[in-house]
Formats: structure tokens, sequence, C-alpha cells
């Protein structure tokens, strides 16, 4: 409450020199109750709610009373406070138009509630709702401003995750929409591509750099498509019971490879980690971009540097101050990667996870990988936190505990053999990704039936049955997703094998998807064949 133009000293402690005030003038003013007076002020005294008043008939309307919810707020003595303008509390991130605000008021002797960012004498800051009123005596002259005060910081942070919560949702169902609509798109380059460099002249030397180079535009196009459908929580998840330790051993030579010559690798892992259900690829993909993200930072330092990887068991209690403000209560595995670089801006940290947000130098990254971080950890069930220090960064990885033993991880897959004379029912209501897809399938060898919606497949099975694979896109309209169809399949026509694809998904169809076989748009012509020939070539399956 400051009336007066701030000096240079605004953000100082209190000064040792100050009007000395014995005791609350309130109470010796001369009042008709004074005896309700001093009740007044003995329950003021006591209360819980952090309260001052001060005397703007003195210079720089100094505070005259506080209690003792107010100095355990701000960690300042009642000594320390008297006789000092209320400005002390602000500091380098004060909002100066809330000051004003506040001066403002004053001036017009107004009463008026603000929230404002204060400091607390060991230097940390708080969220203060501030409350001023002036009080007047019976002749209507201004003798005191009364003023409540609350810590609100918790609040704050709550709110300040669900604004940022909502701002990164909204960000993601658009990139996951653009995402999927690409993924067609590049199938398309993709694929044909792959179609034309089976077909061009072994000596075609310049024509084979040509598709070679769409192809590897392509690519990176299809790379670029997943790290926004990361980040936008549509990837489809292969979750298994994992124990982080040992996938980071495991990964442990590529994690260095990726931090170069000069950064040297430490691992901090707690015994007993408890395990996580997660995908192991996309956790590999988390902290391989981590790792490259503190090898770029230490690199514009001196190029010499640390990246240490830890990890630890938490409960997060709803009371908790030991995990962020918007981790759901539980048990979580904490995997946090830590670098001694140059740090970062703390006034940029909540910026880091935004897609294409990047500190990096033009060309040097699209801004994606802890975009792609993010996103896969919140459909992870967790959370990534930043920790800007100055010297050096720090992101945390918060993964929700499951019970369980962990499994061992698959064998590799054998190079798959070329299609047989096999009849292949497939479903793609984009036209041309569907003709891509048939012409794909028959260069393969197979025999194939383009079919638009799961009610034509439909129509045509129950015309000819003799099919041995459904290959089926998942969004189609018509009311009957790739997954409805799957299931209607396997209940009627049990003996028909199935394949599904798609560029997107989502925790709706998710759970259906799982009990089968997908690959994921854009996918290569070896890898389809592949994944048919590993359907098709299971015991059991029809042939």
């Amino acid at each position: 409450m400051d009336p007066t133009p701030e000096t240079p000293e605004t953000f100082d402690k209190p000064k040792s020199t100050r009007s000395h005030v014995s005791s609350p003038p309130i109470a010796d003013a001369k009042q008709p109750h004074s005896g309700q007076s001093d009740i007044f002020f003995a329950a003021v005294k006591t209360t819980r709610m952090p309260m001052i008043v001060t005397d703007p008939r003195q210079p720089d309307n100094p505070i005259v009373f506080c209690n003792e919810a107010f100095s355990f707020m701000t960690g300042y003595s009642e000594q320390e406070i008297l006789g000092t303008n209320c400005r002390f509390l602000q500091g380098p991130e004060t909002d100066r138009d809330v000051v004003a605000q506040v001066r403002a008021a004053i001036e017009r002797r107004d009463e008026i509630a603000v929230e404002v960012l204060n400091y607390r004498k060991n230097g940390s800051t708080f969220w203060n709702a501030l409350f001023v009123s002036p009080v007047y005596d019976d002749a209507g002259e201004l003798v005191y401003f009364f003023s409540s005060q609350l810590d609100i910081s918790r609040r704050r942070e709550a709110e300040d995750a669900l604004h940022e919560a909502q701002k990164m949702e909204a960000v993601g169902k658009l990139t996951g929409g653009i995402a999927h609509d690409f993924n067609n798109l590049l199938q398309v380059i993709i694929g044909y591509s792959d179609i034309l460099e089976a077909r061009v002249d072994q000596g075609d030397r310049s024509g084979r750099r040509a598709v070679e180079a769409i192809a590897a535009a392509a690519s990176r196009g299809a790379t670029l498509t997943q790290q926004l459908l990361a980040f936008a929580r549509k990837q489809e998840l292969r979750d298994r019971l994992l124990n982080f330790n040992q996938l980071i051993e495991d990964f442990r030579p590529i994690l260095k490879r990726t931090a170069g010559e000069g950064v040297v690798m430490r691992q901090r892992l707690e015994e007993n980690l408890w395990n996580c259900r997660i995908d192991p690829v996309q956790a590999e993909m988390a902290l391989l971009n981590i790792v490259a993200n503190a090898r770029e930072a230490i690199g514009r330092k001196s190029g010499q540097g640390e990246v240490t990887i830890s990890t630890r068991n938490m409960i997060q209690s709803a009371d908790s101050a030991d995990g962020p403000a918007n981790l759901e209560p539980g048990e979580y595995v904490v995997v946090r990667v830590a670098d001694d670089g140059p740090g970062i801006d703390p006034q940029i940290a909540d910026k880091i996870f935004d897609p294409f947000f990047t500190t990096k130098e033009m060309g040097k990254g699209a801004g994606l990988g802890l975009a792609m971080v993010y996103g896969f950890m919140r459909q992870s069930g967790g959370l990534a936190t930043i920790e800007p220090n100055a010297e050096g960064v720090a992101i945390a990885l918060y993964f929700p505990r499951a019970a369980g033993v962990t499994e061992r991880r698959a064998a590799p897959v054998q190079p798959a053999r070329s299609g047989g004379a096999e009849r292949v029912l497939m479903v793609e209501d984009q036209q041309d990704v569907g003709d891509l897809g048939k012409s794909m399938l028959e260069d393969l060898g197979y025999d194939v039936v383009l079919t638009r919606s799961a009610r034509e497949a439909l129509d045509q099975l129950a015309q000819d049955s003799d099919f041995q694979l459904l290959f089926t896109d998942i969004l189609m309209p018509g009311g009957m997703n790739g997954v409805a169809l799957a299931q209607a399949v396997r209940r009627d026509y049990p003996r028909l094998s199935v394949l599904l694809t798609t560029g997107f998904a989502d925790e709706a169809i998710d759970e259906g998807a799982r009990s089968y076989e997908l690959i994921r748009k854009p996918y290569r012509r070896a890898d389809l064949n592949e994944r048919i020939r590993a359907v098709l070539d299971r015991p059991g399956a029809r042939t």
C-alpha cells in the first residue's frame, strides 16, 4: 500500500530506521467503544488470517500493526515490520501494474482486492491475495488502511497447471488431426516411391537417386508426423511391464553414442525400483530426445560436460510437496535426466514442452523432441517436468507404478518371404491410399479385393468368404470403424486373419485394437510384407 512513487529502494528489505510504534495506535484512538476495539484487536492479533494496518497520516504510509499470522507468512519479525511501507514485500517479479492499481486505489481511498506475487524474508516467492480497505473515524476522517492477506500459492499453481493442460490439450487435438491427414499423404508418397524403386532399372543411377531422395524426404516427414502424434497423445502405445533400471542399462550404449564423446554419462539407479507398464520403444525415444537436448546444451557451453540419469520411487499424496502440483496422488517411478550445461531462462522454462518451441539455432531442430516426450508421458498416465537451474537443466519423468513381474523382450522377427497366392480383402476409404495399397499388395503377389467401407467389406464376405486376410484401416466413416469390423469378422469368420492399419489412434479404440496386429501409416513395402507374413504364417492361421 504505497501511494508515493517508487524509489530504487523498492525491492530492499526493511531498514533499521523506522517509526517507533510500541502498540497499535488504533487501540489508543478515541473511540466511543474502546472496550470493543480492544476485543477486536485481540481477536485480530490471534487470528490465522494475516492482517496489517497502515497509517496514511504518517509519511510513507507505514505499517503500524501486524498480527502473528502476517509475521509467520512473510518470515519477518514484528520489530522488522512495524514502521515500514509494505512495498518491502515486492521483488523483481512483482507485477508493477498490480502495484499501480493498489497505489491508485489508496490515493482514491477505495477498497481493492488483487492477487500479487510477493517475497518472503528468505527470498522465496508466494502469491498473495490482498484486500485493502480504508478506515474512517466518526467524523469521516481517514485514519487507517486495513489489509488482510492470504497465501494462495498452491491454488495459483493448480490453476496454472490446469491452464497449461488445457492449452496443451487444445494444441494436441489440432496437431493430432493434422498428423492423421499427413500420414495418409505420406503413405501415398512413400508407397509409390517403393514401387518405383523396384521398377527403375539398376543402371539408371539418376532415376534411382531421384526415387531415393523422394523416399528419404517422405521418411523425414513421417518422423515429424510421428512426433506430432506423440505430442498430441494420439499414437497407439504397445505397453508392457518393464523395470526402468533394466531399460536404462540395456539402452546405455545408444544413449552414450547420442551424448557424444565429450559428455560423461552417469547413472544413479535406485535399488528395488518399482515396475511400470509402458511402451518400451516410446520410452527409449523419450530418453534419446532428452539426452540429445542435453548434448546440444553442453555443446553451446563448452562441449565437455556430464549427463546424469537417476531413478527413484516416489509416493505423491494429496498434500505432498515433493512432486509437482499437477501430478495425481499415487505411486510413481521418477526418471530424472540432468545436465551441467548453461541452463535455461526460468521465464521460458514453461514453454519448453510446447511444439515447435526451440532454443537451438535456425535449422538445428524442429522443436518437437520434448513435445513428443510430454505427449508420451501424458498418454502413459504420467507427467514430464523441467527443473531450470543456474547450472544445467533437469527433466523429470513420472511414470505410474504397475504391479507384476516384468516380461522378457521378444525375439527379433526373421525376414519374411514374399506373398503367395493368398487372397486379401482390403478396406480403405481414402481412394488414393486404397489404390496404392492394392498396387503394393499385388506387387507382393497377393490377390486383392478393395472395398471402401466396413459395410461394403461385410457385404463382400457374405458373397465370397474365401479370403485369408482382412487388411483394414481403423478410422472410417459410416458408423463402423476398423476395430468393430475386425470384431465382427472374428465372430462370424473366425478363420480369417486380421491386420489393422492407421495413421492415428486414441484411447477410445486403443483397447479394442490391442488384440490385433497393427501396422502404422505410413508403412514401407517391405514392412507391410513382413507384417502380413507374420500374420498369415502364424500357427493356426488359414492358408
